[in-house]
């Protein structure tokens, strides 16, 4: 069976149900039907086949499930593509991919520019086919679904095929693990350049649920995400660690945003630790559960409902048992299975395995190895080292390479060395991970000869390339980098020294003005550790990322008794723009007071 085939069963059980909620706006299983009929139509028209690649880069919305829908109609897989990413990498994806056409939406000229040879189809300017009925196009269990892009090593980001056999058995299992009823809602809220994002909008199709789409932007903020379950009762959530903690941090603050419909939470992307679950025991209602897996096997492979115990645990949480049809090896490095509680790498296989990487016969095969005990099985080796207790849970401990989890997402360190190695500037590049109250990303450059690498220069080579959450915080120079006694770059002996303006940002201090600025400031430096913050600095590029932005509103609201939400942050990340915005917000609301009350408000007693 293919994936759409299980959203066109509940459209032909309960066609004039809601399939789709967005702001104020709701379509039926038959709207949502004739939509992607149409658009898979016009692709058809357009030359797309069976296994071809359409590129979707939109935004959450009912065009975005619309596209995705059409491309799989037509026996094609849909390539996710991030508007807000530089274009640059999307025309490099785009390109490995081989995707002839593109779904957009409006403002698409540089990428046009990069990817001329590609179809750009606009879904506000072109005119979709005007048959309605559902194409006849066979579609196999083996042929590809989606292919999702994950950070590369070799500095080229890899494009994981994934099939519908994987993609099918995956929902099949969600419906049997946590019954959504027909009618019920599902949260729409995870960026559909993350996997995670395809549970939240086939799952519920396929079981006759309502897909809820979170306003873009809006995923940010924990407010935002509690007040969208709220509101559209939303019985499930699938959330990474990080955010869950933000969100648990703002019930406790304001009870009354306590999600009361949700039966299930999902944590996944990152390892969750005890004091998260013994939080959401304490706060949030339904049952927590930890998943573990990765794209190249349909996202997941392993379940575990979250306990009493689990709080008690001094490292990360159990990730469980492998599902259905997905096994869990715990091998050497010869690929044997080493004892219960014995520490190794981890490979995954069954029916979820992805074909491989698309166009990269090399990578697939370094990745996905013949099963040791079934001859024409493959495993896919994680990279991750972990353990089986003796009752068969698997326990994760970290990884065996220089892949690390950012904010959920997955990035090789590689991959961002060698774009800094590609500055005209650059000689050598080292990133690693600096643990602090959130995971930073730190580079250590060595300029090339009579060259002092400049920060403001390197970070915008690398944002022209690279999305946010990949552009390093911190760019330390080097006159060298240690070696180790072989000759080897010791990353052991690689320092990160307190952080200096002039490291992260070297355009001039431009002074704050007025009673507001110095405030925000201040509020901005201690959350950053930097002394000092100008007016006009960018705050994303001194190291503000989604959970510092989220504290930062907090402080705001708590100081000066209006809302802006991180979005508003992250759109204009300055401290000038924050404060003319505090304002506006704080006179709209006291517009009826005197010019004297106002000024009060905005200049209360300092606290921060």
């Amino acid at each position: 069976m293919s994936l759409h085939a299980l959203v066109e069963a509940s459209i032909d059980a309960r066609p004039d149900a809601t399939a789709v909620i967005f702001g104020q706006q709701t379509w039926t299983y038959k709207d949502l039907e004739h939509a992607a009929n149409r658009w898979a139509h016009t692709l058809i028209e357009r030359g797309v086949r069976v296994d071809d690649v359409v590129g979707i880069c939109l935004d959450r919305s009912f065009e975005m499930i619309v596209a995705i829908l059409a491309t799989l109609k037509c026996g094609a897989a849909y390539l996710p593509l991030d508007p807000h990413y530089p274009a640059a990498r999307s025309a490099q994806i785009i390109a490995i991919a081989g995707a002839g056409h593109c779904f957009v939406q409006g403002g698409s000229e540089d990428l046009h520019e990069l990817s001329p040879q590609t179809d750009l189809i606009d879904v506000d300017a072109t005119v979709a086919s005007s048959a309605d009925n559902r194409p006849s196009v066979p579609v196999r269990p083996e042929n590809i679904v989606s292919v999702y892009f994950t950070s590369g090593s070799t500095g080229a980001p890899k494009g994981v095929a994934s099939t519908h056999t994987g993609w099918v058995n995956r929902m099949t299992w969600m419906q049997r693990r946590h019954r959504l009823s027909a009618g019920e809602s599902v949260l729409h809220k995870t960026t559909l350049t993350f996997d995670d994002a395809a549970l939240e909008i086939f799952w519920p199709l396929a079981a006759g649920g309502r897909v809820a789409v979170l306003e873009p932007g809006a995923h940010r903020d924990p407010r935002a995400i509690l007040r969208a379950l709220r509101r559209h009762g939303s019985v499930y959530l699938q959330v990474v660690p990080s955010m869950l903690t933000m969100m648990i941090d703002t019930v406790a603050a304001d009870p009354s945003l306590t999600p009361q419909s949700l039966r299930a939470t999902t944590s996944s992307g990152e390892a969750l630790m005890p004091a998260t679950v013994r939080r959401f025991h304490e706060l949030m209602p339904g049952t927590l559960h930890n998943t573990w897996g990765a794209t190249e096997v349909s996202i997941d492979s392993t379940h575990h409902l979250c306990n009493d115990d689990d709080a008690l645990d001094d490292g990360p949480v159990c990730v469980g048992r492998p599902f259905d049809n997905n096994e869990v090896q715990v091998l050497d490095d010869e690929m044997r299975p080493v004892p219960a509680g014995a520490t190794a790498e981890l490979y995954i296989g069954g029916v979820g395995l992805a074909r491989g990487y698309l166009g990269d016969p090399a990578r697939t095969a370094e990745s996905f190895r013949p099963h040791p005990h079934r001859p024409g099985e493959r495993l896919y080796r994680t990279g991750d080292r972990g353990s089986l207790r003796p009752d068969g849970a698997v326990t994760f401990a970290g990884r065996n390479d220089f892949q690390v989890k950012i904010r959920g997402m997955r990035v090789e360190l590689g991959e961002i060395e060698a774009v800094l190695r590609g500055h005209d500037g650059v000689r050598e590049a080292v990133v690693l991970v600096h643990r602090a109250d959130t995971d930073r990303l730190v580079a250590f450059v060595v300029g090339e000869p009579g060259r002092r690498p400049d920060a403001d220069g390197l970070r915008t080579h690398a944002s022209g390339l690279l999305p946010r959450h990949m552009v390093p915080d911190q760019i330390v120079p080097l006159a060298r980098l240690p070696l180790t006694s072989n000759g080897k770059i010791d990353r052991g002996a690689l320092r990160v020294p307190a952080r200096d303006r002039g490291q992260l940002i070297s355009h001039r201090l431009e002074p704050c003005e007025g009673p507001v600025e110095p405030a925000i400031a201040a509020m901005c430096s201690q959350l950053l550790s930097i002394a000092e913050i100008g007016a006009t600095d960018d705050l994303v590029a001194l190291g503000a990322d989604s959970l510092t932005v989220v504290r930062l509103t907090v402080r705001l609201r708590e100081r000066y008794g209006v809302e802006v939400a991180p979005q508003v942050v992250f759109a204009e990340p300055t401290v000038r723009r924050l404060a003319e915005e505090m304002v506006a917000l704080v006179t709209d609301k006291v517009e009826r007071l005197s010019g004297d009350e106002v000024a009060a408000l905005l200049d209360p007693p300092s606290h921060i």
